[in-house]
């Protein structure tokens, strides 16, 4: 009982941040949700009038569907590019230069997002360097449109969660025994024989664990479909900030209750993965 009361006593702290932070306001958007809002005024009758007004409204359906292809989309392009990166780091194997590798790749999330999103919205302005290039090299006649629509928002994303899928996968890669990849080698595997048959089912956990960070983070992402978006990116985020701003508080309610029930059946989903790889 002593040892279990000194345990208590020090993860009171961390339980009661918790319920302040994050139960109780999750219980305040629940009881908001079977609220009423008439006529521009919120009205404090239990109903479930915004469930269903959300759940039968096609809009909602494809800004729903349009954030998990967001996301998606966010995952397949962040890992695509991290993989070979964080492989490429871990094949230098002088640890000085992978601290400065590190460092970066790690230095953006550093910067505040509003500044990084700002700063992509002018790389890929009509007259910025990013369009110049594809220009001078002959990719296009004329500039292309790069901001405030899908494009935009999926380069700007896939730089913002890059480290949180890079270094997952450089830690799976570090805890490789190399006795496996110089066995392979003595049995006759070539270079892509041995990553495709040892290094890369070994660090599938690592992928796992990088997607799953990289697809709730996109998920919920804010700030940069805002701005790089310009209106025209539907995002079930931002629909949730609109009816906060309008007082709907009900609809903002579903809707993040909505948001939270898709990270966690992503994760849920993400860990069954994870053990499926491990076994």
């Amino acid at each position: 009982m002593r040892r279990h009361r000194r345990t208590a006593l020090l993860l009171a702290p961390t339980i009661a941040l918790a319920l302040y932070t994050l139960v109780l306001p999750l219980l305040t958007f629940l009881r908001f949700s079977f609220y009423r809002f008439t006529g521009g005024r919120l009205q404090e009758a239990w109903s479930l009038d915004a469930y269903r007004a959300f759940l039968t409204d096609d809009y909602d359906h494809e800004v729903v569907l349009n954030s998990l292809m967001l996301a998606s989309a966010v995952t397949v392009l962040a890992l695509a590019i991290g993989y070979p990166l964080a492989y490429a780091m871990w094949r230098v194997g002088r640890p000085g230069v992978q601290r400065w590798l590190a460092l970066l790749i790690f230095s953006p999330i550093l910067v505040s997002v509003v500044v990084r999103s700002y700063g992509w919205t002018v790389l890929l302005a009509e007259r910025g360097p990013v369009n110049w290039l594809i220009v001078s090299l002959g990719l296009a006649p004329a500039p292309i449109r790069l901001v405030f629509n899908l494009t935009g928002v999926l380069v700007s994303l896939t730089h913002v969660f890059l480290p949180f899928v890079v270094f997952p996968i450089f830690a799976g890669l570090v805890r490789l025994d190399p006795a496996l990849r110089e066995a392979a080698r003595d049995l006759g595997a070539g270079w892509w024989t041995v990553f495709r048959r040892v290094t890369f089912p070994l660090t599938l956990p690592g992928v796992i664990a990088a997607a799953q960070i990289c697809f709730t983070l996109a998920l919920g992402a804010f700030v940069t479909p805002s701005i790089l978006g310009g209106g025209r990116v539907l995002a079930l985020p931002l629909e949730v900030y609109r009816a906060t701003t309008d007082i709907d508080w009900p609809t903002a309610a579903v809707g993040n209750l909505l948001l939270l029930a898709l990270a966690f059946a992503a994760v849920v989903g993400f860990n069954r993965l994870m053990r499926m790889s491990e076994a």
